[in-house]
């Protein structure tokens, strides 16, 4: 199944995409990125999908690109406090994609995940 619910209205812009065998969750990179930021502002550690994003490496250079550590990214995931985002126009938002990925990578945990950047 594919959820493209946060990447609606920005058609044509970049998407980031969580892929398993069977669904496909899409979300407008900005959103992602803000998340990113967020958890690394926060103090959470630089490793896992936060090393290459603050690397500008991963998903970027070699899309798809598999998370290798799916119960890290869960971990970070958790650490996300939308009071801390300095994208204010963005915190309605930001709280549903950040569950949403969250219950991706739950429902596939033991499964192969791919982070695909176009």
């Amino acid at each position: 199944m594919i959820n493209n619910v946060f990447y609606e209205g920005f058609e044509g812009e970049s998407e980031l995409s969580f892929v398993s065998s069977e669904d496909k969750l899409i979300i407008w990179n900005g959103y992602f990125e803000t998340i990113l930021d967020t958890l690394i502002d926060s103090g959470v550690d630089k490793k896992g999908m936060l090393s290459e994003y603050f690397n500008h490496e991963g998903w970027y250079d070699d899309s798809p690109w598999l998370l290798r550590d799916t119960k890290l990214a869960l971990e970070q995931l958790q650490c996300f406090d939308v009071g801390k985002v300095r994208e204010t126009m963005m915190t309605n938002k930001l709280s549903n994609v950040v569950n949403t990925i969250i219950m991706f990578l739950e429902k596939h945990i033991s499964e192969d995940i791919y982070i695909e950047y176009d």
